[in-house]
């Protein structure tokens, strides 16, 4: 086969599938048919304004991108370092120019690609979710959540959500309160076993929760602090940012970003000098993450299948990102190429 076919992201909103050379493994590298792919919010940046294209390949066409994949091993290059894969198996990892029939995964890990084995009972589409598990994953990891500790997760998106689902799975004594504005995604999050739910397009975030778990003055600062020990926030808008810093408790409160933001936020950083708050952002995992993340999924304490609302065929990748822009009633879309 000289060429496949792919989705290609021409200019800002202007993505067309068409026919590119097809993905040939090379000599480390190993040739995966894909068989789904999931559109990461990251993708959607770059769909919509062009940002954050590291997670994509030029082509004479245009970028090629997407990493969520899953799929079928084709071919392995003989220096690969990939011992005990075949082909034939199935697969997930981290690659890219996954919106594709085919994608070709490079070292990435090390000296050799990330492929990774599917247990039996995982599908395709599930596995296309690992990758943002692992986001999730290694998100609360940073937060090292403490028996009893009051959790706040702001943007019950795929990120949020997952964080929702760790949190239950392996710290199941944390009180987990989320906030978003699509009564959609919260009712995903009570059923995911968070303990409480505001949508912040109805009701203040800041005021429900000083209610809820109390304040505390706060030097230097206009107005008082939340006694959250940790807040989640996956949003990525200046405002639920501020939130998340005035919420957090004075001295152990513990704020981790996992959101990329599309325009710089103006931050009160007095909320982190006054209260000696921790800040700490989360980009990256190790092999390890991952296994730890497809773990979850296999061993039936994460499941994934409900965050799948929408799957759709390569051909129709241009509406597979139109829905996913529409965060109220998407939570996941996925393609099938």
């Amino acid at each position: 086969m000289t060429t496949m076919k792919a989705a290609v992201l021409k200019a800002e909103r202007n993505m067309q599938v068409v026919d590119v050379p097809c993905a040939e493994a090379a000599d480390n590298s190993v040739l995966i048919r894909v068989r789904s792919v999931g559109i990461c919010g990251t993708d959607l940046h770059t769909y919509k304004l062009g940002l954050f294209r590291e997670m994509s390949l030029p082509t004479a066409q245009g970028a090629l991108f997407g990493h969520e994949f899953a799929g079928d091993v084709v071919a392995i290059g003989a220096n690969a370092n990939v011992s005990g894969l075949r082909v034939g198996d199935r697969v997930t990892g981290v690659a890219l120019g996954a919106y594709a029939e085919y994608c070709n995964v490079g070292p990435s890990f090390g000296d050799r690609p990330m492929v990774i084995p599917l247990p039996d009972g995982v599908s395709y589409d599930e596995a296309a979710t690992v990758e943002p598990l692992v986001v999730s994953l290694t998100a609360v990891r940073r937060a090292s959540p403490r028996p009893g500790e009051k959790v706040l997760v702001i943007g019950a998106g795929m990120i949020g959500l997952g964080c929702v689902q760790v949190l239950r799975a392996l710290y199941p004594d944390c009180d987990v309160t989320v906030c978003d504005v699509s009564d959609k995604r919260l009712d995903m999050a009570s059923t995911f076993g968070a303990h409480r739910k505001i949508n912040g397009g109805r009701d203040d975030l800041v005021t429900a929760m000083k209610a809820q778990f109390g304040e505390s003055p706060v030097i230097y600062n206009a107005t008082t602090s939340g006694n959250l020990d940790v807040v989640f926030e996956c949003a990525g808008v200046a405002a639920t940012l501020n939130q998340a810093l005035e919420l957090a408790r004075p001295v152990s409160g513990r704020v981790v970003g996992v959101a990329l933001y599309e325009h710089r936020p103006e931050v009160d950083f007095n909320q982190v000098v006054a209260k000696n708050l921790h800040i700490r952002g989360t980009l990256g995992y190790t092999e390890a993450d991952i296994l730890e993340a497809l773990d979850l999924i296999a061993s039936g304490k994460v499941d994934r299948k409900p965050l799948i609302t929408h799957r759709y065929a390569l051909a129709d990748a241009v509406a597979a990102f139109e829905a996913q822009l529409n965060t109220r009633d998407t939570l996941k879309a996925v393609i099938n190429p």
